[in-house]
């Protein structure tokens, strides 16, 4: 008979201990600091209530940043559902190479971001860029332009590397729902005389609602929390065009307002909650629809 093996109790005071020290300690200091007028440079600390809460709603820069993070979120979000569900489809069936096309689309996953944001700087250079050379072949003004640096084009250019980087992972979740989905559905469905379309619709997509809802949580929790990737490609600009919350917030408490960077992640925080929740009931419903 093999025995459970038993851990001293201090491991757990242990780790409760880490986990109030670096997690909860600063939540809730963050959350009193966004009541003060906190920053690097004053010395006495006083109370403001709700004053930096209705600054930062009036604030352009914040609000061009929640704007764009929505507009990030959305796009992505849909864009890397879409994908990873086509190829999880396509690599869902009896292909020789499927296995090797599986770790190729997955790749960019695993791969740094800030790597992968050198590497697309260096692609989508004007000129000299690869991307600029290819164009150049059809056009010698689509070979000047400059995707990243022209505030019309940067966020879109920034959207597609993000969907190229994480489309693979939603491909993934929706293989293994795929392999769980039964055969016998669509083989009935085929005596019954139904096409590629209608199995999709009547059988693959409401078995694969799970699947469906876990993937677009964690898209839309990614969507809102966005930084690494904007910092690597563009840094929040040309301008604020590529500005998002979570690089705003950066540069508050990068500039020592410290009270208005901790007000602006506590929006941050509740907006993400308020997401998941609404995210969540609904997929909720749709799942015991099904089952």
């Amino acid at each position: 008979m093999i025995k459970k093996k038993m851990y001293p109790r201090y491991f757990l005071i242990l780790t409760l201990a880490v986990y109030i020290v670096f997690y909860i300690a600063p939540s809730i200091l963050g959350v009193i600091y966004s009541f003060t007028n906190r920053t690097i440079y004053t010395q006495e600390l006083e109370f403001v209530g709700l004053e930096n809460y209705i600054r930062l709603l009036q604030q352009k820069r914040f609000l061009t940043g929640m704007k764009n993070t929505f507009s990030f979120m959305i796009v992505t979000t849909i864009l890397k559902n879409v994908v990873g569900f086509g190829l999880a489809l396509l690599l869902n069936t009896k292909m020789k190479s499927r296995n090797i096309l599986r770790a190729v689309f997955y790749l960019p996953v695993i791969l740094s971001t800030l790597i992968v944001g050198k590497v697309f700087v260096a692609m989508l250079l004007p000129d000299t860029g690869l991307v600029a050379q290819f164009l150049g072949l059809f056009s010698k003004t689509l070979a000047h332009y400059d995707w990243l640096g022209n505030p019309d084009t940067a966020m879109y250019m920034v959207m597609l590397v993000d969907v190229w980087k994480g489309a693979g992972y939603c491909m993934v979740i929706y293989l293994a729902g795929l392999q769980v989905v039964p055969q016998d559905c669509y083989e009935s469905a085929a005596i019954d005389g139904a096409n590629a379309w209608t199995k999709f619709w009547k059988i693959t997509l409401p078995l694969m609602i799970s699947s469906v809802s876990v993937n677009v949580l964690l898209c839309v929790i990614g969507g809102l929390k966005v930084f690494d990737i904007i910092i690597a490609l563009t840094n929040g600009g040309p301008g604020m065009s590529t500005q998002v919350l979570n690089t705003t917030i950066y540069s508050y408490f990068g500039s020592g307002a410290l009270s208005t960077g901790c007000a602006a992640n506590v929006l941050l925080t509740i907006l993400v909650v308020v997401f998941f929740a609404f995210i969540n009931g609904i997929f909720g419903k749709w799942e015991a629809k099904v089952s």
